[in-house]
């Protein structure tokens, strides 16, 4: 059951899973005291620490690629913190909205993230608001809704605008350019490529000397995206290489796959096939070795239009994996919508037009007024119901 097939090497098996007990037992020593720091803080009418034990245990559960727990832990400090007058609800909310979300449960995360927003709104905690209206646009993008992320992530930017917003300018322009490469993104998704274009250079303005190697990534990722829709492909592959050099010398990384996995693109449509195979192959170990399953998806939809351009027969295989792990994995509806749409192109090419037709009304179906709820399983491509960001 390993996955895309990997083979288990007996040899290592025994070293690895010594290193996973480690970890189990390591994870047993943080959750018992996380109890004993909620038992004393109950004990002591400590309310602060209380929160903050469940708060950090759910953030050490997040870490651990666990969801389920964090967003359990996280709700479990928003009650806490309404029972005992803390004033962290709002975000223990939107935390457990982020975990939901990562869950692939958007009714969920978006009833979350909207209540955050009004709460920490209502009380001015400014920040907690920024960061929840963030995420609220987050989910919005899910599902390709470009415009209605932009009208969250334009409140957000409504709220840095005021004076008394009273936050620290290194967090404020942190704040900020995530907005702005955020606005990039939809921008760019709607065809508004000048506008997407503006708000790239304020990324860059925001981020300017924060020195945050995020900032350089993920705006260098974005503008090689810009690059891609242009059709400049030597600028996209050297902003997608700035990207990747800005990384060098970091463990596996979500973000380094999904650089590596557009510069694949980029190579493959200069014709490069060799070379993106070999990008793409890179970005598809890494996320297995960092088990980045969301990231999946996009690489075995470049591998298949990259065996598709050589003529080889295995591109239908990579976008029923991509198409499995979306479904399987409770992904966001756009990955299995964007994997749809690689479906319908590849058999548009045989000339198979009824079954491009209808992947793609599938596709629209998932992103066109579709209810912000988890993606749920359904049949094989090959006899529908046929069946990518920073």
């Amino acid at each position: 059951g390993t996955t895309a097939g990997r083979i288990v090497d007996p040899e290592a098996f025994r070293s690895v899973a010594e290193g996973w007990v480690e970890e189990s037992r390591e994870r047993m020593r943080r959750r018992v005291d996380a109890v004993a720091r909620v038992s004393e803080g109950l004990a002591a009418g400590d309310g602060p620490e209380v929160v903050a034990a469940l708060l950090d245990e759910s953030a050490a559960l997040e870490r651990d690629g666990t969801p389920a727990e964090a967003e359990a832990w996280a709700e479990a400090a928003f009650e806490a913190a309404l029972t005992l007058s803390v004033p962290r609800a709002a975000e223990a909310r939107r935390r457990a909205a982020r975990c939901a979300r990562a869950q692939g449960d958007l009714m969920r995360a978006r009833a979350g993230y909207e209540d955050a927003w009004v709460r920490a709104s209502e009380a001015g905690l400014w920040e907690d608001a920024v960061v929840a209206a963030t995420g609220r646009g987050n989910v919005s993008v899910d599902v390709g809704r470009w415009r209605e992320a932009e009208g969250w992530y334009e409140r957000a930017l409504e709220v840095l605008s005021r004076p008394t917003h009273g936050l620290d300018e290194v967090v404020e322009r942190g704040l900020r350019w995530r907005l702005c490469q955020n606005l990039g993104i939809t921008h760019r998704e709607r065809g508004d490529l000048v506008g997407a274009e503006g708000w790239y250079a304020r990324a860059e303005d925001a981020s300017r000397d924060l020195g945050e190697t995020s900032a350089v990534v993920e705006i260098g990722n974005g503008r090689g995206q810009l690059y891609l829709a242009r059709r400049d492909l030597a600028a996209a592959e050297m902003s997608f290489r700035k990207a990747l050099a800005a990384m060098a010398g970091e463990g596996p990384n979500a973000i380094r796959v999904a650089v590596r996995t557009n510069l694949a693109e980029a190579l493959l449509l200069r014709g490069r096939t060799l070379e993106a195979g070999v990008m793409a192959r890179e970005a598809e170990e890494e996320a297995i070795r960092g088990q980045h399953v969301s990231r999946l998806p996009a690489v075995y939809r470049v591998l298949a239009q990259i065996v598709s351009e050589r003529g080889e027969g295995e591109a239908f295989v990579f976008v029923e994996h991509a198409l499995k792990i979306a479904r399987e994995a409770g992904l966001p509806p756009l990955q299995e919508a964007l994997t749809l749409r690689t479906w319908a192109d590849l058999r548009e090419a045989q000339g198979e037009h009824h079954l491009a037709s209808q992947a793609r009304a599938r596709a629209e179906e998932l992103l066109s007024g579709h209810p912000i709820r988890t993606s749920e399983s359904e049949e094989d491509p090959d006899h529908p119901r046929p069946g990518g960001a920073s």
